[in-house]
């Protein structure tokens, strides 16, 4: 288990919301990518995109089928963050 880091969390959530539209009243790292936020796999590659411009990482494609809420995306971030370090 990667013990994910506030900023990196408070950093992915700033990401996450202008794709939220407004679907839920507050995202937090059990907000669901796909149910919550009804994103769409065109937009959760625009997201990963995001993601990997801000955090300065590369994110294998294929791990991405284990991402399901942010709490996820965040591990999968911070083990990638680290990884790197």
């Amino acid at each position: 288990m990667v013990n994910v880091t506030d900023t990196t969390l408070a950093r992915l959530i700033e990401i996450v919301t202008p794709f939220g539209q407004g679907r839920v009243p507050v995202i937090d790292a059990s907000t669901e990518l796909t149910g919550d936020l009804e994103l769409d796999s065109l937009r959760v590659m625009d997201l990963m995109l995001a993601v990997e411009d801000e955090f300065d990482i590369s994110v294998p494609i294929n791990s991405l089928g284990e991402v399901r809420t942010v709490g996820d995306l965040a591990s999968l971030i911070q083990k990638s963050v680290d990884a790197s370090a």
